[in-house]
């Protein structure tokens, strides 16, 4: 009876073994029925052959579904079959593209700008119809008339340039926009009419700065901004005359209660603070005195540092520029030309890696920059004392709140990698995105953007080693 169970148990065993074993076996059947497909679709993925042969593409992705069905029934032979129709609908969708991409090439670029641009987000209905014309051109290709695809090409052009300028004045222009049409809503204009017409006034300067040009931003940046602060202020301002036409507050407390800031400036720094004639008498004197000190601060800031110069002795710090000279030469001699720059900030140490490059709109560190970061690690060793912050920064394309946290998930990208990498204390090194707010070049050409788009590691106080 005991022999007889064990029987049992061990034809138990040997059934869910020769299980595993027989799906094994026909896991590994289909992935080797589906290699040469497989390889097939990454060289139409590498060609863009979804957005450049959409209907081959899609009649390749139907059958690459029923293939994967028959085969995990164990119909090979209709899985072949639906393969067949695979490779033929891939290998014409692949030489669409290569003409797609000859024929569409200025169409492709414009509508990467306004990808750039997120278009998509901030004008969905140009992006649309750009789109849906662009479809029509690629599919009109597949049918091979050029002629039609070409003119369909050409209106998706001018509307995919129209989203992206359209894109690019929304995310500058776009709160100055609200705050005003939350003003006209408010009926604003009836007490504070001067402050949201000059609102109104310096959006339309933006806007026509970014007609004329729309990748030269930094004007128009600026303007937008003095715009949302008149039209808050303009808000404000009717506030404060509803406030006294409702009789809630007279004029004389209102004129009262404005004069008291200034007063209070004065006071703190000793002069008048008569307001028996108005305003200006206590305004003019506080800023006066205001000039006056910082004058003094900065005449005693020097005097300190030339007190400081003369005591350390000339020798000490000749001998200490020697050492820095040295440790910056080897800092420099760890980076190719197109790797990085080191400059030299006051006491801070910058390098700036304009060989590290993410992909669009992410913030994932590629194999291909781990030798970079080795160097970066190099020349951090150099100064074991400093603290090392990583600066995030992007061009001017796109929002504010986008760039922002783009550039910090970069920057802290960084941070990590060389954290887990030299084992850094976390409290010694920091990462900052800035977004678009500091840029090195100007953002009116793609070298430009390009140039702004960028990780800097700075080594802060980046001091001589005495062992030197």
């Amino acid at each position: 009876m005991k022999n007889g169970y064990l029987l049992i148990q061990r034809g138990v065993v040997f059934a869910a073994l020769l299980t595993i074993a027989t799906a094994c076996l026909a896991q590994g059947s289909s992935d080797a029925l589906f290699a040469n497909t497989d390889a097939l679709v990454r060289t139409a993925k590498a060609a863009d052959a979804k957005l450049l042969s959409p209907k081959n593409y899609g009649d390749a992705e139907a059958a690459y579904a029923k293939a994967k069905d028959f085969a995990s029934r164990g119909r090979t032979d209709k899985a072949q079959n639906e393969l067949v129709k695979v490779e033929k609908a891939l290998n014409a969708a692949i030489e669409t593209s290569k003409l797609g991409a000859v024929n569409f090439s200025t169409t492709l670029k414009t509508r990467k700008l306004a990808v750039d641009a997120e278009a998509s987000k901030y004008e969905g209905e140009l992006w649309s119809k750009a789109e849906d014309q662009f479809e029509t051109a690629t599919r009109a290709l597949e049918s091979g008339n050029v002629n039609r695809a070409t003119e369909r090409a050409g209106k998706a052009t001018g509307y995919y340039s129209e989203a992206e300028l359209a894109a690019i004045t929304t995310a500058i222009v776009g709160a100055a926009r609200n705050l005003i049409a939350r003003a006209d809503d408010d009926k604003v204009a009836r007490q504070a009419p001067v402050s949201l017409d000059k609102a109104k006034a310096l959006v339309a300067g933006a806007e026509a700065d970014l007609v004329k040009n729309r990748y030269k931003t930094e004007e128009p940046i600026a303007l937008a901004a003095e715009a949302e602060y008149e039209a808050r202020h303009a808000a404000y301002l009717a506030g404060e005359i509803r406030r006294v036409d409702d009789k809630e507050l007279s004029a004389e407390q209102l004129i009262l209660a404005w004069e008291k800031p200034l007063q209070d400036v004065a006071r703190a720094l000793d002069v008048t603070t008569d307001m028996s004639e108005g305003f200006a008498k206590s305004a003019a004197a506080s800023v006066n005195m205001a000039e006056t000190l910082a004058q003094q601060n900065a005449s005693m800031e020097t005097r300190v540092a030339e007190l400081e110069d003369r005591l350390g002795g000339t020798e000490r710090i000749a001998e200490e520029s020697k050492r820095l000279q040295r440790q910056l030469a080897q800092v420099e001699s760890l980076f190719g030309q197109q790797q990085a720059r080191v400059v030299r900030e006051g006491n801070d140490l910058v390098l700036r890696l304009i060989g590290l490059s993410f992909p669009s709109g992410q913030s994932v560190i590629e194999t291909r920059y781990f030798g970079l970061l080795k160097r970066v690690q190099e020349a951090i060793e150099i100064f074991p004392e400093s603290r090392i912050d990583i600066e995030g920064h992007t061009d001017s394309v796109g929002s504010d709140a986008v760039n922002m946290k783009l550039s910090q998930d970069r920057a802290s990208a960084v941070r990590e990698y060389l954290i887990a990498n030299m084992g850094l204390q976390e409290s010694k090194i920091t990462a900052v995105g800035y977004g678009k707010s500091r840029p090195i070049a100007t953002n009116a050409t793609e070298q430009g953007r390009a140039q702004n788009r960028r990780i800097d590691v700075v080594i802060k106080d980046a001091r001589v080693r005495q062992s030197d």
